[in-house]
């Protein structure tokens, strides 16, 4: 088989894993939950893809369990001048991750869509 048709089923399955981890955790199946979890590691290894950040954040590096907001972790927003931090805490284990995020200012966009324009006034 091509290696991109491997990656591609790779991909597929992990979102399907994370899809029955979802299912997993709101059943109350926790040690289930951490198995699809494992899996999706192990899969994204095998294969040597990269986890989609929209799965990779929600799966606990510490017990590998398939994190549901409100249900087995709790999220948390905390602003800091220009950064933005969603702290996530699963409450299985007790981890706690932090993920920035910048902001830009308001003025900032602003001068850059205005030079935009400029640019684009001056060459036509």
């Amino acid at each position: 088989m091509d290696k991109s048709v491997i990656k591609d089923l790779a991909i597929q399955r992990i979102y399907i894993l994370f899809r029955l981890g979802v299912e997993a955790v709101r059943r109350g199946e926790y040690t289930l939950a951490q198995r699809y979890g494992e899996l999706i590691r192990r899969l994204a290894m095998r294969a040597r893809v990269k986890i989609p950040k929209g799965i990779k954040r929600w799966i606990c590096k510490n017990c590998n369990v398939i994190m549901v907001p409100g249900i087995n972790c709790r999220v948390r927003t905390r602003s800091e001048g220009r950064v933005i931090r969603l702290v996530t805490r699963c409450l299985v284990c007790g981890w706690i991750h932090r993920y920035e995020f910048r902001r830009k200012r308001h003025v900032e966009v602003q001068r850059n869509s205005v030079k935009a324009q400029e640019d684009k006034g001056s060459t036509t």
